[in-house]
């Protein structure tokens, strides 16, 4: 018979209950022949004292006063049955071996998660898998596992990982709402800070929409002003700007003096971009009469404004020095947007938008193609199209058909309909095709005229 005692001769008994669960029978009755030969014959019997006052109860773990000799009886009763509740360097090998991995698998859980409540719980799942096999293993096979060791590293592991999570993961949340609160929604902010790994802050190469708005006329104006009226004025206009380009989940680009800089689908994904931006330059027009009429009752002189729209690919992504960089964009997608936005001046439009937008609004707002025109440093045209606000379907109809005309080189005949469209409806754009027309029947283009536009403006 082996007993699995530790190096000190201690071992581990295994209580099968209270007091009196071992049979137990009074020694009067013995002496007295009340108990019959039967329920002694083969037995291993035990005799001692029960009484509290013989002081030979004991605290153990199934009941704090527990007779002594039924410890002794217990302990023969579990080497006979080989039920000694075991606890050698193999299950010491196992707990090590738990002791080491849960806080591993913990935490890695944790990192996945990254949440605080689905992490308890996490914990909770952990914790109670290892309970229950610790229980289970006790029950069936009494071998004796420390349950406190292993859980209480697999708490220390949750405890540091949400300490770090709150250190380190809320520091970093702390400085992206700080670095993209100023120039994108707080919906935005808010998507960031939850799934901060869509960001490609180090830089990537995707289709963006680029939209400019600038001022027209502005160096006039600001030589009017005195200094601190025109920071004023600026102010003014430029926070109802922003909050049109934020509240369609635009990001804030830059200011590049009165000009504004707004990129769409970055740094997060935004579906419909390009529509987007389009009714961000709608809703710019808008909010100018608001700006305007608040200028007027302060003495201000009014403002009006060009928009360009382009979508495209663009680089995008944090740039600048360790000491101050900014998130933008960067590419011909963005040269060609600013470059739209300079020409509503020689249109007298205000918002102009590539084919490549237009192509993808056509159905959204009413569009009609003013040109084809070719920027300085590229030869391939590109045809732009003005995004018209005060839906004149009868001008985009008739001012359609003229353009056909007009690139097929029938300038007499254009000629009337161009004046047409400037009695009608005083159509600046008509202006500037009938000014064309008089020009090439005064001087034909050459054979191999295309109708292309070279703008000189960069």
């Amino acid at each position: 018979m082996s007993i699995p005692s530790d190096e000190s001769g201690r071992l581990t008994v295994n209580y099968y209950g209270k007091g009196g669960t071992i049979a137990t029978l009074s020694a009067v009755d013995v002496i007295k022949k009340r108990i019959k030969k039967d329920e002694l014959k083969d037995k291993i019997v035990f005799v001692g004292a029960t009484e509290v006052g013989i002081y030979d109860m004991r605290a153990t773990p199934v009941e704090s006063a527990f007779p002594g000799v039924e410890i002794h009886a217990t302990v023969a009763s579990n080497a006979l049955q080989g039920r000694f509740i075991l606890r050698d360097k193999r299950i010491i090998a196992i707990e090590i071996l738990c002791l080491a991995l849960f806080p591993v698998i913990l935490t890695l859980l944790l990192g996945v998660l990254r949440n605080s409540f689905l992490g308890l719980v996490a914990f909770m799942f952990v914790s109670g898998i290892y309970a229950v096999f610790n229980y289970l293993l006790f029950r069936n096979y009494s071998i004796d596992m420390s349950l406190l060791y292993p859980l209480s590293s697999t708490a220390m592991a949750f405890i540091s990982s949400e300490a770090y999570r709150n250190l380190v993961v809320e520091r970093k949340n702390r400085y992206l709402k700080k670095a993209f609160s100023s120039y994108v929604s707080p919906e935005l902010v808010a998507e960031i800070i939850k799934n901060p790994d869509r960001l490609a802050l180090g830089g990537e190469k995707k289709e963006i929409t680029v939209l400019f708005s600038d001022i027209r006329g502005f160096t006039g104006i600001s030589e009017k002003l005195a200094p601190d009226v025109l920071v004023s004025l600026l102010n003014e206009y430029l926070g109802p700007m922003t909050e049109v380009v934020l509240k369609n989940n635009g990001t804030l680009d830059k200011y590049i003096g009165d000009a504004v800089m707004a990129i769409y689908n970055a740094p997060l994904n935004v579906t419909d971009h390009p529509e987007k931006a389009c009714r961000t330059a709608i809703e710019m027009i808008d909010k100018l009469k608001e700006v305007n009429s608040s200028f007027k009752q302060k003495g201000l002189p009014p403002v009006d404004i060009g928009i360009g729209v382009n979508t495209g690919y663009a680089v995008v992504g944090n740039m600048g020095a360790d000491m101050r960089f900014d998130y933008t964009a960067i590419g011909d997608t963005v040269n060609l947007a600013s470059r739209l936005e300079g020409q509503n001046k020689y249109y007298g439009t205000h918002i102009i938008l590539s084919e490549f937008t237009a192509g993808k609004v056509k159905d959204k707002f009413l569009l009609r193609e003013i040109d084809l025109m070719k920027v300085v440093g590229k030869e391939k045209p590109v045809a732009i199209f003005e995004l018209m606000t005060d839906g004149n379907n009868k001008l985009a109809e008739g001012f359609s058909e003229a353009l056909k005309v007009y690139r097929a080189k029938g300038f007499q005949n254009v000629l009337d309909i161009f004046t047409g469209l400037i009695g009608e409806y005083n159509d600046p754009v008509a202006k500037l095709y009938a000014e064309r027309c008089r020009e090439y029947i005064q001087t034909p283009p050459p054979p191999d005229w295309d109708g292309v536009f070279i703008s000189s403006k960069k």
